[in-house]
Formats: structure tokens, C-alpha cells, sequence
């Protein structure tokens, strides 16, 4: 008798077309109205920031610090390739599934064809389809276009090339703005970006009949350094501001803006920065006309590199975070998921308002999946 798939192997790939007339109770996710909706204009608007700003150092730091999340433009990236980018990722997802499921992820393999790698803490699917590549993706584009996978690879490998550059400048300009000195930068762990790792996850949210029941991607921050998000022309990407002067917690949508990108810190710069600059929660919603497409390039340290508060930044206090190498983080986002910042604080810096303790794994089996309202909702009210 053949093995019966894991259930995490199951959520590696979810081999839909999405032909549904209504979302189907495997999609049905239940908590999307934990907080309330804010419009993206006045104190709610996403930061824009010109790259070529005369005070650029000041306005990224003040970006980070406030939202963990800004928009660029002038960032040096032709629009001639974005439209590439944009059309090749429409030409991967409109294959056909069975043509997909050739490059599946699998337990072993993680590039290619399938979900995000938290999609198996939850034990419902997203309404998304997802394209990971961590090195070049010739081999995977010869096994969906044996004929003519070069067009593919070729804007791939550019648009990563590029964005790899300007994401490493862009990490020199956020310790700068912290107020280290070039000297300073170059003993980070950041500090050598031919060192950097980078990967690219390509993303649909194909249009569904009944948006306000489902998620194209759950709330969560992203584990590494910074992130860089290519958004196709259709808006979907949600953060949650904290509860402030202008209101309660709420989430925001993060605009298109033709010919910009979007930046957001991820955990272990937060932890860089000793909880200066903001991890942020964000989500992406799904309509019921357009699809979306994006790219999102991950930027992370090499594996075995110690990620922890710089020196500059604790002198005279006590650092918020313990020193801890990227692929021991790495592997308790495995474990514990949104709760591992939690279990590297250091002693005497409590939980945040709503958090649950930490201090253990947990078991994330298919029958013994925890209550998934409860869990979106404790995640999102630590904001409250």
C-alpha cells in the first residue's frame, strides 16, 4: 500500500484551479475582520520615499522606525523590466496544474511549485498559488518549458540580480540611519553584502467569488532581514498599524503605485536594530475580480552568522534581544512560528500585551491543530 502524504507535504502544493462558484470550507477562514479596515490616506498612508531624497537617510530610518513598511521609487529599476517580470510571472501561473505539479515542492526540495512555508501551521489553504526559486531556476523552467524556458530565466535572473544590489544598499542606508559609521557597518553581520542571501517567492491570488471568506496570505512577519515586493498593478497587501492617537489597531492597504516597490523589515532586523525598527504584521487580502500577481526577493545573513542587537545601540541599557545564529532562528520560525522573537528575548523584557508564553514547541499535527481564530486573533491583538 502506498504512504499516505503528510499533512505538511499536502500544504507544500494545493493543486487547485480555484474554479470554484463559492469558497469551499477548505478555504473558509473565519477571522478577517479582527480589526477594522482603514483607509491608506492622511496619518494611514504608507511612506513614499524617493531614493534620490536629499534627507534619504533621516526618511528611511523614520519609515522603518514607525511603520516597518514604505514604498521607493526612483529605485534604478526600468519599467521595460518590471512589465517583463510581471508578464512571465501571469505566464507561469496560467500553466495548467498538472504542468506545475512537475516542479512540486516536496519535503526534501523546497524550491518550486506550492505554498509558503507557514502554510502548514494552519489547517486551512490560502487562496493562492506560490513559485519559490533560492538559486538560479533554469531547471525547474526546463521542466515547464522544455522549448522555451529561456525568456523566463533570463528576466528572473535579472530582476534578482538588480534587486539584490539595491537591497543591500538599501540595509546600509537603515544601519546608517541608526548612527553607525562606515567602519561600524562593515563588522555587522551585514556588513559584507557579497555574503547576503537572497531568495524569490512568486505569488497568485486568483480572483474569488467570495473574498470576504478568504485569505491569500495569513498575518505574519517575515523572518529574515528585509523583504522587497514587486506588486503587479492590483493592491491586496494589508499591514497592521498599531493602536495610536489616530485610532485602534487596524489594517492598512498598502497601495499599487505604478513603478514603485515595497520595502519591509523583517525579524531579524528587528532584532538588529534592538526593537528600533518594526517587524511589521502584514497580510494579503484577495477580490472578486482581479488577480494579483507579486515577487517577493527575501534577504537574509549567511547561516552561520550570529544575528543580535549592535553594540552601538545597547551601550548603557540592556539589549532587548539575545545574539543567536540566523539558521538557530531559522529553525524556531520552524518550531514556534510568529512566537519565536518571544523566546530570544532577553530575561526581563516581558511579553507584549496579549502574547502567549514561548517557552515550548508545539505540536502543529494535523489533528491537533490549534483553534485558528483564536490563533489569527492573539497574533493581531497584540496591537491592540
Amino acid at each position: 500500500m502506498a504512504s499516505q502524504a503528510s499533512h505538511s507535504e499536502l500544504k507544500l502544493h494545493q493543486p487547485e484551479n480555484f474554479q470554484f462558484n463559492s469558497v469551499p470550507d477548505s478555504h473558509d477562514w473565519l477571522y478577517l475582520y479582527d480589526h477594522p479596515f482603514a483607509d491608506p490616506i492622511g496619518p494611514d498612508s504608507v511612506p513614499v520615499i524617493d531614493l534620490t531624497y536629499s534627507k534619504l537617510i533621516e526618511k528611511i530610518g523614520k519609515a522603518c522606525e514607525e511603520w516597518g513598511v514604505f514604498l521607493i521609487t526612483s529605485h534604478g529599476i526600468q519599467p521595460e523590466l518590471l512589465n517583463q517580470l510581471g508578464s512571465q510571472i501571469h505566464r507561469l501561473f496560467a500553466l495548467p496544474t498538472e504542468v506545475k505539479l512537475k516542479v512540486a515542492k516536496t519535503e526534501a526540495r523546497m524550491p518550486g511549485y506550492g505554498g509558503v512555508p507557514s502554510a502548514r501551521f494552519f489547517p486551512k489553504f490560502t487562496w493562492s498559488e506560490g513559485f519559490s526559486i533560492t538559486s538560479s531556476p533554469r531547471e525547474h523552467a526546463q521542466k515547464l518549458w522544455p522549448d522555451d524556458y529561456s525568456s523566463f530565466c533570463e528576466v528572473i535572473e535579472e530582476y534578482k540580480k538588480i534587486t539584490r544590489q539595491l537591497g543591500c544598499r538599501l540595509m546600509h542606508i537603515m544601519l546608517l540611519s541608526l548612527g553607525l559609521t562606515e567602519e561600524e557597518i562593515n563588522h555587522t553581520a551585514i556588513g559584507d553584502s557579497n555574503k547576503i542571501l537572497t531568495s524569490m517567492h512568486l505569488n497568485s491570488y486568483p480572483a474569488c467569488p467570495n473574498p470576504d471568506r478568504a485569505l491569500g496570505l495569513v498575518p505574519h512577519t517575515d523572518p529574515g532581514l528585509v523583504t522587497i515586493l514587486y506588486q503587479d498593478g492590483v493592491s491586496g497587501l494589508q499591514v497592521l498599524r498599531h493602536k495610536d492617537g489616530n485610532g485602534p489597531a487596524r489594517w492598512v492597504t498598502v497601495p499599487f503605485i505604478p513603478g514603485t516597490l515595497v520595502v519591509n523589515m523583517g525579524d531579524l532586523m528587528h532584532v538588529l536594530s534592538n526593537g528600533r525598527f518594526h517587524n511589521v504584521l502584514h497580510r494579503a487580502v484577495v477580490n472578486k475580480t482581479d488577480q494579483r500577481l507579486s515577487a517577493g526577493q527575501f534577504f537574509v545573513p549567511p547561516v552561520d552568522v550570529n544575528v543580535g542587537p549592535l553594540n552601538r545601540l545597547i551601550t548603557g541599557s540592556q539589549p532587548v534581544y539575545k545574539s543567536v545564529p540566523w539558521l538557530e532562528y531559522w529553525k524556531l520560525r520552524e518550531t514556534l512560528y510568529d512566537e519565536s522573537l518571544q523566546a530570544i528575548k532577553v530575561d526581563g523584557h516581558g511579553k507584549e500585551e496579549g502574547e502567549e508564553s514561548t517557552c515550548k514547541p508545539r505540536n502543529f499535527g494535523f489533528e491537533h491543530h490549534f483553534d485558528l481564530d483564536k490563533r489569527i486573533g492573539a497574533r493581531s491583538n497584540r496591537y491592540k
